[in-house]
């Protein structure tokens, strides 16, 4: 079988797809990887076959997009910058692929790998969905959080947040999809849609990298779904702990790790009232971005900067981390069993937020409400508080023993078995 996978976004989005890609090679699988031209090294490293959809360029452009996290303005961002570019790109890599391989191909893809639904219908390739997060799983049962103040829940009447939901769809996704994309489907001769999601959903296999005591599923979510696990792939397979990295957690109490995520180039003031909180708290602390920018200089005693580690790596050995909510990042500090305090942004942020507060392993602090005191305050009561330790070393317990990516490679291949079962009946 040849698997061609096609994670779209930031590190997060990207490295259950080199894991996905890793458990699939040791299977003996056909596999390649088709994503940025910026994580061409990484899954080199990994030993991943791998094909550039964009160019280090393009990828820059959309990081450097100050709208990106933008509350309301986020989506459009990546819908400009990523999805409907990579729409035609992700389409035309499958048709060569129907053309010139002699193997059983299957698609994997994300929410936002548009083109492989289109490519689905013209050439009938199987193909799966991957959603990392459970936002993306809209339901009128209970409703995800999509933004701070959500008009929708699971206390309203479900016809009230199924057209919440539609209302959204219509204002903030169809308007910027819809048109360019059915102006594709035309060229390709394939029907017009009517609403933007219905490209969200293999109609084949949807799998939730994500467990359900994470996410209950709901009645109103794709049949055909199917959760696995947190993937939990973070490059740990790829070396040690950092030597610097290992002095200094070496050196004194566990510090508390504070990151606005792989993506974010504006976060000079979440670094600069994260120091500011270390300060009156008389805490150590490791500040991670790959953007030294946005960093003051110089950095204060007992606070170091790293631009990447592993986290699986370092949060067994802190007190708790601060970070944006996104959802790789959330599982490391839930297998790590650390408090999370969590400034939400946009996409699936708020949704993860709710639902760790909900676990009674973390807090909230939205942007406007992000300074020193507040950071200071929660993050005190989240370390003294036993209630909290007791959480966070249950939910720890629940993923001792990490099954993810095996999990969803396990799904990937029964779809390749239905689907062969099926050709055969056809016969």
């Amino acid at each position: 079988m040849r698997v061609l996978l096609f994670p779209v976004g930031s590190y997060g989005d990207v490295h259950p797809f080199i894991g996905i890609a890793c458990e699939l090679l040791s299977r003996g699988h056909d596999v390649v990887l088709h994503t940025s031209e910026h994580f061409r090294s990484l899954a080199e490293r990994a030993g991943v076959p791998y094909y550039a959809v964009d160019t280090e360029e393009e990828y820059k452009r959309a990081l450097y997009d100050p709208n990106l996290f933008h509350p309301l303005h986020g989506f459009r961002t990546v819908a400009r910058n990523v999805i409907l570019p990579w729409q035609q790109r992700h389409y035309e890599i499958v048709a060569r692929e129907v053309a010139t391989s002699q193997s059983q191909l299957l698609m994997v893809g994300s929410a936002l790998a548009q083109g492989l639904y289109m490519a689905h219908e013209s050439f009938q390739v199987p193909y799966a969905t991957i959603h990392l997060q459970p936002s993306v799983m809209w339901s009128s049962v209970r409703p995800p959080r999509l933004v701070r103040y959500m008009p929708a829940s699971a206390k309203m009447p479900a016809w009230w947040n199924y057209g919440v939901y539609r209302l959204a769809e219509r204002v903030m996704i169809d308007r910027i999809l819809r048109g360019p994309t059915n102006a594709f489907r035309r060229e390709l001769g394939l029907p017009a849609i009517s609403r933007s999601t219905n490209l969200w959903h293999s109609p084949q296999k949807v799998i939730g990298m994500f467990p359900e005591w994470y996410a209950e599923p709901q009645p109103d979510w794709p049949a055909n779904t199917a959760l696995a696990d947190f993937p939990l792939w973070d490059e740990s397979d790829l070396g040690e702990l950092d030597a610097e990295v290992r002095a200094f957690l070496d050196e004194g109490d566990p510090p508390i790790v504070f990151t606005p995520g792989s993506a974010m180039l504006n976060g000079h003031q979440f670094f600069a009232e994260a120091i500011a909180a270390c300060q009156l708290l008389g805490r150590r602390a490791i500040l991670l971005t790959r953007f030294p920018q946005q960093l003051p200089e110089p950095l204060p005693s007992g606070i170091r900067h790293f631009s990447y580690v592993p986290l699986s790596q370092l949060l067994p050995h802190s007190a708790a981390l601060v970070y944006h909510g996104g959802i790789g990042t959330l599982s490391q500090a839930c297998a790590a069993g650390v408090p999370h305090l969590i400034m939400p942004l946009s996409h699936d942020q708020p949704d993860n937020a709710e639902r760790i507060e909900r676990l009674g392993i973390g807090a909230t602090l939205y942007p406007n409400q992000f300074r020193a005191r507040k950071i200071a305050e929660k993050l005190q009561h989240l370390l003294q508080s036993e209630q909290t330790a007791a959480a966070c070393r249950e939910i720890s317990a629940r993923l001792a023993n990490p099954l993810g990516v095996s999990r969803a490679v396990d799904e990937i291949e029964r779809m390749l078995t239905e689907n062969a079962a099926a050709e055969t009946l056809s016969r």
